[in-house]
Order: C-alpha cells, then sequence, then structure tokens
C-alpha cells in the first residue's frame, strides 16, 4: 500500500516576513524569460523529475495550455550562464501571488544556492507586482526534503495541509 501525498500551504502576509538566507558563495543570476522560451519547459522537467511532479506526464497540449496562462510569468537562475533552477511565479489582479513553480537542478542542490535563490524570489514576489498583499505557494511530501524547511526558514508559515493519494510515477 502507496502512502499518500502530503500537500503543506504556506504563505506571508507582508515583505518584512522574509529571513533572507545568507549569499551563496557562487554568483547566482535570475534572468527573467519570455513564456515560451524552451528553458522553461526544460528546467521544470528536469527540477522536477526526481519529485514526480504532474509536469512530468503532460503532452505538447498540456503544455500549451500551461504556458499561455496569462498571469504567469518564469525566471531561470543561472550559474556561470547556465541553468540551476527555475521559479515561476502566477500574478494575477488582486495582489495574491503565487510561487507556481520553485526549484533547483539536482547538482545544484546542497551547494548553499537554494535559500538565497528562494530569497530573491520571494523578494521578486512582493515587488512583480503593485500592491501585492500575500505571497503563497504549496510543497509537497515528495518534494526534495530542503523544500519544506527552507520556506519556513525564509519566512512562510503554514496554513493549511491537504493529504491526497500518491501521484503515479
Amino acid at each position: 500500500m502507496a502512502d499518500n501525498e502530503v500537500l503543506t500551504y504556506l504563505q506571508m502576509f507582508s515583505p518584512d516576513d522574509l529571513r533572507p538566507a545568507p549569499r551563496p558563495p557562487t554568483t547566482l543570476e535570475v534572468k527573467e524569460l519570455d513564456q515560451w522560451s524552451p528553458l522553461v519547459r526544460g528546467t521544470t522537467l528536469r527540477v522536477g523529475r526526481a519529485h514526480r511532479w504532474p509536469s512530468q506526464r503532460w503532452d505538447d497540449q498540456q503544455w500549451q495550455t500551461y504556458l499561455r496562462r496569462e498571469h504567469l510569468r518564469h525566471w531561470v537562475a543561472l550559474i556561470h550562464g547556465l541553468p540551476a533552477g527555475l521559479l515561476s511565479l502566477d500574478v494575477p489582479p488582486g495582489g495574491k501571488v503565487e510561487v507556481d513553480t520553485f526549484g533547483l537542478l539536482p547538482d545544484h542542490i546542497g551547494h548553499g544556492i537554494g535559500g538565497h535563490f528562494l530569497s530573491v524570489s520571494v523578494r521578486l514576489a512582493w515587488t512583480v507586482t503593485p500592491h501585492v498583499s500575500r505571497v503563497w505557494l504549496h510543497t509537497s511530501s515528495r518534494d526534495h526534503g530542503h523544500a519544506l524547511p527552507n520556506y519556513e526558514r525564509r519566512g512562510f508559515r503554514r496554513y493549511q495541509l491537504e493529504e491526497s493519494p500518491t501521484r503515479q510515477p
């Protein structure tokens, strides 16, 4: 019998809630991408592979639908000009910004980059549009073991748990 997946929802209500991580020894550049950049799909797939993100099973039509989402914006984290991670923010009117996708490529995990990239990402979320009142996200028990502690160390607070059947590989 497979164990269930637990989704943990987290939020912050003020940019002052952010507790920034120290800068890593490596310079991290964060660059906004066009929604149709192949880096969005490629990096999402590479980040999510080990965690069985639903996007792993999407066909071309599902990717087109996702990339056409009106309020979705994407940034790539670069180290020496090469992708190291991805941030996607859903920025609908109303000031509630969702961290839709956040993660590092597997070979960049454990090098002190994730906390800093999340700090930069949260600052972006608070400034991506005027009048942001809430930044929120969810993480899965299937995500990397550093994910939830990193979110909480940066100042996100849990507000909901949701248990669901485990995603199929």
